[in-house]
């Protein structure tokens, strides 16, 4: 398991890259010598577009339509511009596109703005031909005119537009576009203060954006600054009014405006609901037909039934704690029953990882077996997580002194893979043989681009029972939009089938930040996954974000969308009690047992909107039928209990037994 970029902690990230260089200041605002000198670099063929319109302004009054009232046209009295209107000169604004990106620089357009009054705006844009490696890889920035200290509060202002666009450079229909926003140092470490996902509404219209952070550092002026990150996928954004201000620290942070963090079909009304319903009553749902009999054989009528799902077919799980399942106390007790009651498989979230497993004693071994036979003894079924991590960082530290001898290396890997195999074949019904290649590629450097097919084929030697997994995060996050991460994704799986591994599924990650990805550009992102034609499992679920509401919000969109996709056999959130959570906000129990909001949405779906049970008579006939959700049902007549399974359409007949005294 990994946090997704759009996760990590501030810090994580604030380390990992160069931010701007300067690039082409003398085209902003439209103030450069005219687009005949700055001719286009055009490629003869291309994977993508990527266009910035970019419009700096100062002092500029902005009218809103009633969309928009909530939210001030003029930043708050009281502050100071950290940037003046000398800033936005073009000497004084950097751009950055990688030098392996076929790009434009244009500076001839111009633009007007109905909601605010803006007028002819000149405008700047930067295309971008190639699919960038990083969201920075094209980005734009402003500096600070003055010093600020930590603990500053900064309002950061702008109107924002954008759109989608095919490789052919046509807008998408119903897409509008992204861009990053982050105010930070302007060098190493690059330390940010907030980064803020703008996703644009569709149809190219306008959105006033308001963000507002505290300064996590002091600078002195220039230092610090505002960035503009558009290395996502083809698209177009524009941005107009942008206004940076610097408000001390006892000002408090809730009096400035900030736009809230949402996502596009949030709404209770969107167009997806609908046909995501009608999806999740095709698939997951079947015709059961009772017919009860006694014990003469004739039909049962006017009896009481009573038909109560007690499992469902689709797969919902979570990551399992060995030593909360292995305890005594209350909290342990606790944590096994919601264990049996919400869930129908886990994955061992770190007992079984090499790094852990090579450090563990014979007896702590025995403990992480001992749970996952618990698991199997109450109907959950269990996933191993994970056989190879193909770096050292997530192997035992002694891996490294086999790096010169790759046969040694080959047969250690190999070793561990069958005897994992050995330990856990009668325990688990399937296995993530190999996870997160993209950033782990020691074992490839050193073994040959074939190794991991070879790592599958050993898996499938020793789990002849099992499915097997390639497991890697990135593929549904990033707000839906490409990534150099999902290209590679994409492509080690694609390598995989094409060697011959024995694959069986996808396991794709879902660690939400603030960036969230919209249900329609999930849709999307599946159906870039289904089309392998392999199991889709989403292994490592949950929702790091600050408002409540929104992360309700987005659980439930998120399991709709997954429960209604053909591809997608499960999800798996990583973890469900914030006292044994890696993050403890996104569980589904606080600490004292209580449902957070991410658990009434988990549970509000799982446990009662997509879970059967129905109360009837029989009829003459004794026949009782409905349509229900696939799984194992209770059946009840009386006295009389049966369990019924119902994974398609079912006639059953069920017979009354015959009594001692009849």
């Amino acid at each position: 398991m990994i946090v997704d970029y759009d996760c990590r902690s501030i810090a994580d990230i604030s380390h990992s890259r160069p931010f701007l260089q300067d690039h082409r200041p003398d085209i902003w605002l439209g103030l450069a010598s005219s687009p005949a000198t700055h001719p286009m670099t055009r490629p003869t063929a291309f994977s993508g577009i990527a266009v910035l319109l970019l419009t700096a302004l100062v002092g500029i009054t902005n009218h809103c339509n009633a969309d928009e009232v909530s939210l001030p046209m003029e930043a708050p009295a009281g502050g100071e511009r950290l940037m003046q209107a000398n800033s936005i000169l073009p000497e004084n604004i950097r751009s950055h596109v990688a030098d392996s990106l076929r790009h434009d620089i244009r500076s001839d357009g111009l633009t007007s703005i109905n909601l605010s009054g803006l007028k002819d705006v000149p405008t700047v844009s930067i295309t971008v031909f190639d699919q960038p490696r990083n969201t920075w890889d094209a980005s734009l920035s402003a500096k600070s005119d003055i010093a600020i200290q930590k603990g500053d509060r900064v309002l950061i202002g702008a109107w924002v537009r954008g759109e989608s666009l095919s490789k052919e450079g046509e807008a998408i229909q119903g897409d509008g576009g992204v861009v990053e926003v982050v105010f930070e140092k302007q060098s190493e470490p690059y330390t940010k203060s907030v980064q803020y996902l703008v996703e644009t509404p569709p149809n190219n219209e306008w959105k006033q954006v308001w963000i507002r952070c505290v300064s996590e550092e002091d600078y002195d002026a220039g230092q610090c600054g505002v960035g503009f990150q558009i290395g996502y996928s083809p698209q177009r954004i524009e941005v107009a009014n942008l206004q940076v201000w610097r408000y001390p620290p006892e000002t408090d942070l809730k009096t400035l405006p900030m736009s809230p963090r949402t996502y596009t079909g949030r709404e209770l009304d969107a167009a997806w609901r609908r046909e995501a319903e009608q999806r999740i009553e095709e698939l997951r749902m079947c015709d059961l037909e009772l017919k009860i009999l006694d014990a003469s054989g004739m039909p049962l009528s006017g009896h009481a039934v009573s038909i109560a799902q007690t499992k469902h077919a689709f797969r919902f799980g979570t990551a399992a704690n060995v030593e909360m399942i292995g305890r005594s106390d209350s909290d342990a007790e606790r944590y096994r029953e919601v264990l049996k009651e919400l869930f129908n498989v886990a994955t061992i979230e770190n007992g079984l990882k090499w790094q852990y497993w090579d450090q563990k004693t014979s007896d702590e071994r025995d403990q992480v077996l001992s749970a996952m036979d618990w698991c199997n003894e109450h109907g959950i079924a269990v996933r191993g997580h994970v056989l190879v991590w193909p770096a050292q960082k997530n192997s035992p530290d002694w891996i490294t002194s086999l790096y010169d001898t790759p046969i040694a290396l080959k047969k250690v890997i190999d070793t561990h893979i069958r005897e994992m195999g050995f330990a856990t074949r009668e325990r688990v019904v399937e296995w993530d043989v190999l996870n997160e290649t993209f950033d782990n590629r020691e074992f490839e450097q050193y073994l040959g681009a074939e190794c991991f097919t070879e790592f599958f084929k050993s898996a499938d030697g020793v789990l002849p029972n099992a499915a097997l997994y390639y497991n890697d995060y990135a593929g549904l996050v990033r707000a839906g939009v490409n990534t150099y991460h999902k290209d590679h994704f994409e492509m080690t799986i694609r390598r995989l089938i094409e060697e011959g591994a024995p694959i069986d599924g996808i396991g794709i990650q879902g660690h939400f930040g603030e960036i969230l990805t919209p249900p329609h550009r999930l849709i999307r992102e599946l159906d870039r996954w289904g089309q392998f034609d392999k199991k889709i499992l989403i292994t490592e679920f949950d929702v790091g974000v600050t408002d409540e509401q929104l992360m309700a919000d987005f659980t439930r969109d998120f399991l709709s969308v997954c429960f209604s996709h053909p591809d997608v056999d499960g999800i798996i959130t990583w973890g469900f009690w914030a006292g044994a959570h890696w993050r403890p906000g996104s569980a589904i129990y606080d600490t004292h047992w209580n449902l957070t909001p991410f658990g009434k949405a988990w549970t509000g779906l799982t446990q009662q909107k997509w879970m059967s049970n129905v109360d009837g008579i029989l009829d003459e006939k004794g026949s009782v039928s409905s349509r229900v959700f696939k799984g194992d049902y209770q059946v009840i007549v009386g006295d009389q209990t049966w369990t019924v399974s119902a994974t398609e359409d079912r006639n059953v007949t069920l017979t009354m037994p015959m009594k001692e005294n009849e």
